[in-house]
């Protein structure tokens, strides 16, 4: 019986997966058509390198737990459909029982996702950046970011996470006293790595940023600003450069880092992002949604199963659309809840990521209970 219910649940996650990851290349092939064919390589070369760094993400962040209660609903209905629990029973075979093949492939599937999440998608970073820039309508628009060892507070205008190139800099230092010291001004700011280093495995990048095309001021501690009588009208009060190299903290993942999508930091680099930038609230929120997530893959099966046992549904077409239901109203509430924890401080990270398990476990392990067994 083990081995039969073990074998239906694989059979109807292997077809979901591959309706659904079909159904998100499709839609996503369709709408971002336009923006795959100004790519400089071919369109299928370029459709590949997307899918092939999209779907592992999509799957780890958004798509395994919905999987797995799709396919728990659809081997339910399938056996409800054969008339297949009733003689189960009769012979003494719980329910619970009948499902123990079920939750322990869920668990396993828990532990896949988790270590997608903590070992292959961080160590694929630059195809990923790739694919979220070629996802975007527009680069990143970062936060200011401050330099707790230099004292530079470091402000960009956008940023493309694959060139590594930054626009619209404005960097300013201050005096002791909070009078303005120096002010670097720059049309643009490009990383340069160390030769040799494998940013892919490598979340602390090593590298200098280069400032191109800019001019620095210079005050002096009572805020006069110093003028070089040397020079003659614009670098009498500016000094122009055409490069410079910009010694500071900041590296390419801080200014990633504000940015709310960012999905390809592994759990060690989420804590040392946060304790370097502790200001990004979403940082700390992700870092307890890392393990708040993967357990959704069992919360969900709490919920999806009574519904097709308790009301003996038949229909396989209901069950998947009751199962989207039940996760669209889960990553809803989920959302939800990051969403006010990274923006105000009405829910705290911690809350906000295990809220929605806690309510939908609660709700799931209660309707699960009144089973009739």
């Amino acid at each position: 019986m083990d081995l039969y219910v073990a074998r239906s649940f694989i059979q109807a996650y292997l077809i979901c997966a591959v309706s659904f990851v079909g159904l998100f290349v499709l839609v996503e092939a369709f709408s971002k058509l336009d923006r795959f064919l100004r790519q400089d390589t071919s369109l299928i070369v370029t459709l590949f390198k997307y899918h092939l760094a999209m779907v592992p993400t999509v799957y780890a962040s958004y798509m395994a737990p919905m999987l797995t209660l799709a396919a728990g609903m659809f081997t339910m209905t399938a056996m409800n459909r054969q008339n297949e629990l009733t003689p189960l029973k009769a012979a003494g075979v719980s329910v619970y029982r009948t499902l123990l093949p079920i939750f322990l492939l869920a668990i396993c599937l828990t532990g896949v996702t988790f270590y997608l999440k903590e070992q292959v998608i961080p160590y694929f970073k630059e195809p990923i950046r790739a694919a979220l820039a070629l996802s975007r309508s527009r680069p990143l628009n970062p936060t200011p970011y401050y330099d707790r060892k230099s004292g530079f507070l470091i402000r960009v205008r956008e940023y493309s996470p694959t060139r590594k190139i930054a626009g619209g800099i404005e960097i300013s230092e201050q005096h002791p006293n909070h009078k303005a010291k120096q002010r670097i001004d720059a049309a643009r700011m490009e990383w340069v790595p160390e030769p040799g280093q494998q940013e892919e495995s490598d979340s602390m990048e090593k590298g200098i940023w280069v400032l191109r095309e800019g001019s620095t001021q210079h005050w002096d501690e009572y805020g006069n600003l110093i003028v070089n009588a040397s020079a003659s009208n614009f670098e009498r009060l500016k000094t122009p450069f055409n490069r410079m190299e910009f010694q500071t903290s900041l590296r390419p993942v801080d200014l990633e880092s504000s940015d709310l999508d960012i999905s390809y930091l592994s759990l060690k680099e989420l804590r040392k992002q946060y304790q370097r930038q502790p200001e990004h609230r979403h940082l700390a929120v992700k870092l307890h949604h890392h393990f708040a997530f993967p357990l959704a893959h069992i919360v969900l099966l709490f919920l999806g199963i009574p519904f097709v046992l308790n009301c003996g549904s038949r229909s396989l077409f209901l069950s998947i659309g009751v199962s989207f239901a039940i996760c669209a109203l889960f990553f809803l509430v989920s959302s939800l809840c990051m969403n006010i924890a990274s923006h105000s401080g009405v829910l705290s990270p911690v809350l906000a990521a295990w809220l929605p398990v806690m309510l939908f476990g609660s709700l799931g392990v209660t309707l699960f209970d009144r089973l009739p067994t």
